[in-house]
């Protein structure tokens, strides 16, 4: 027990309502934005029109406030780099990555791709049951699941070795197998 009368999720949770009124409370004048950015290509009709496209878009954002707290204490940066969209005629699903500032480029890159043959590998399968001593999807995903938690907040060398294991996971490279034991020998600081 802390001496404190809260927890730090409690501290996140209000510093999430409090950067989402900030955005929603925010003074931009919408109309001289535009103005600025498009008024002397825009008739007025086209100017009224690129206004209202701008409203409905900001109506329809979604709040990431507590994403964004949670990344800053986590000490990760968003990527605009990396972003996994699933389709089905329409996007249905996106996910976006954010990383330790020091993580190397090719690393990221790595870590992305994997994640995307994984998602690829399972969308393909369409659930199909392994055969008898096969790694089944659900198998992976666990995995990828456990090597990613003890990942979370790990900076030490352990963390390169741990992105390397869910890349070669999800690019069929090694067995579930092989990973757990690789996975047990690894030691990473916050494990």
């Amino acid at each position: 027990m802390t001496d404190r009368p809260y927890t730090d999720d409690d501290l996140r949770a209000a510093a999430a309502h409090l950067h989402s009124a900030a955005i929603c409370n925010a003074d931009i004048p919408l109309r001289e934005a535009i103005e600025e950015k498009w008024g002397e290509q825009l008739e007025t009709a086209a100017f009224d029109e690129t206004c209202e496209q701008v409203t409905q878009a900001l109506d329809r954002a979604a709040d990431t406030s507590r994403w964004a707290v949670d990344l800053g204490a986590d000490n990760l940066t968003p990527s605009t780099e990396h972003v996994i969209t699933i389709e089905a005629g329409r996007p249905i699903a996106r996910i976006h990555f954010a990383f330790e500032p020091d993580m190397p480029e090719d690393m990221r890159t790595g870590l992305v791709e994997g994640v995307g043959f994984a998602i690829d590998r399972a969308l393909e399968g369409g659930g199909e049951e392994a055969d008898e001593g096969e790694d089944s999807d659900g198998d992976v995903f666990e995995l990828i699941g456990e090597i990613a938690s003890k990942l979370r907040d790990a900076t030490d060398s352990g963390e390169y070795h741990a992105v390397g294991l869910i890349y070669d996971l999800a690019m069929g490279r090694t067995t579930i197998a092989d990973a757990r034991a690789q996975l047990a020998e690894l030691t990473l600081r916050h494990a």
